[in-house]
């Protein structure tokens, strides 16, 4: 939506409703420079930025006026918009939009819901219940607010688990994979390309870290196990942090400080377009999220035929098997990553048959995009059906001609 990021699933959602003849209006925070849209059938509508305007602020007291203020803000906006178009269906993203899909739904009478693209610390069930509560409950609260449905995306979070736990019928919930570039494992594979361009040599073993760089992907962790990497194999080592945000500074000023420096590339931002390119000019995929290690980077390196190393948090094992196409470590034990990372580079076939292994599941289990969406198109479509019954059905009971065919 104009800030940077890679391609997201909004961005397959947006082009496939428009390609199918849907008109969309999105409602989102203004942008720092305006662009017009590249899809025929999509309007954008903002509401002044107060995430941007508060960045700075302590977390803590962003936590407690962040949601107000959405709903003060956005609530109004989403009417206006919703006055003006008179959609038939509103679908919220994101936990923060659920009092306003939720204030649309009743104030326009349509149908529409929440759409949560994994549920965060909701997966952390095993964390005391003081901790639990205290880092999720806004994210509780918004469970809290009844939908006709909720599309909760599964990247590992347990979301389903998670909804059902707060109090979500499990008959409004529909659980959707992630779509992924399931293409990507017929492209032929060029090592050198992004090698050349970040000043690879070619024997150097190449390991690859892709993530917004933020605290809940832990950089800093897979930093760390770089260094053990270092100093337990002789094998030349490139370590490549694919990615950019507010952590980058500090992961930059880590590796200095522990002499990684030489042994560290730092791309920033990669678009999307060339991250098949990078995959394939890498050798072994590391994953440190705290959340959950098979998110849609994790699954598209194994798309690409990389053997993947990470934590085992959320459902992690999902995506890694480990032994197979990869290894699953205790969560935050960084020496454990750095073995596993370690035999990689040392074991060249291991390398090999756990990265076509990783290539050959992902064919078998992974959703293209595609597919992915349609499934949510259908999700749609059966509420609007719905409601149209539901609204004939109210109109007949209303009229002369409804009560007698009630009558017989």
């Amino acid at each position: 939506m104009g800030e940077g990021a890679g391609v997201s699933d909004d961005h397959h959602f947006i082009e496939k409703l428009t390609r199918s003849g849907y008109e969309l209006h999105f409602v989102i925070p203004a942008r720092r420079a305006p662009s017009e849209s590249s899809f025929d059938g999509l309007h954008v509508h903002t509401y002044p930025n107060f995430f941007r305007a508060t960045a700075g602020w302590p977390t803590a007291l962003k936590r407690i006026l962040w949601p107000p203020l959405f709903n003060m803000i956005v609530t109004p906006k989403v009417l206006a918009v919703g006055r003006f178009v008179k959609p038939h269906f509103v679908l919220g993203h994101s936990h923060y939009s659920s009092f306003p899909c939720f204030a649309a739904r009743k104030w326009l009478r349509v149908p529409g819901g929440v759409k949560l693209f994994g549920v965060m610390d909701l997966v952390h069930a095993e964390w005391p219940k003081a901790k639990y509560y205290f880092k999720n409950l806004e994210q509780i609260a918004a469970l809290k607010i009844p939908q006709d449905v909720w599309i909760i995306l599964d990247d590992g979070t347990r979301g389903r688990e998670a909804a059902m736990r707060h109090g979500v019928p499990e008959e409004r919930i529909r659980f959707l994979p992630n779509g992924i570039n399931v293409e990507w494992a017929d492209l032929p594979r060029d090592a050198r390309s992004a090698r050349d361009e970040m000043g690879i040599p070619p024997e150097s073993t190449v390991v690859l870290f892709l993530a917004r760089l933020v605290p809940s992907k832990r950089p800093e962790l897979f930093l760390q196990a770089a260094k053990l990497v270092i100093e337990r194999t002789p094998r030349p080592v490139v370590f490549v942090i694919a990615g950019d945000g507010p952590s980058r500074g500090d992961c930059e000023r880590l590796a200095s400080t522990i002499g990684l420096s030489p042994a560290v590339r730092f791309t920033g931002a990669v678009d999307h377009s060339k991250v098949p390119a990078l995959m394939h000019g890498s050798d072994i995929f590391v994953s440190t999220s705290s959340l959950t290690n098979m998110a849609i980077p994790t699954c598209e390196a194994m798309v690409c035929g990389l053997p993947v190393a990470g934590f085992d948090v959320g459902t992690t094992r999902d995506a890694i098997i480990d032994g197979e196409t990869g290894f699953a470590v205790p969560d935050g034990d960084v020496e454990a990553l750095a073995r596993a990372i370690a035999r990689l580079v040392d074991d060249e076939p291991l390398r090999r048959r756990m990265g076509e292994s990783s290539r050959d599941r992902a064919r078998k289990v992974f959703t293209g995009w595609d597919q992915r969406v349609d499934e949510e198109i259908r999700i749609i479509e059966d509420l609007l059906r719905s409601d149209a019954r539901k609204k004939t059905g109210d109109a007949n009971e209303t009229s002369p001609a409804g009560r007698a065919h009630s009558s017989r």
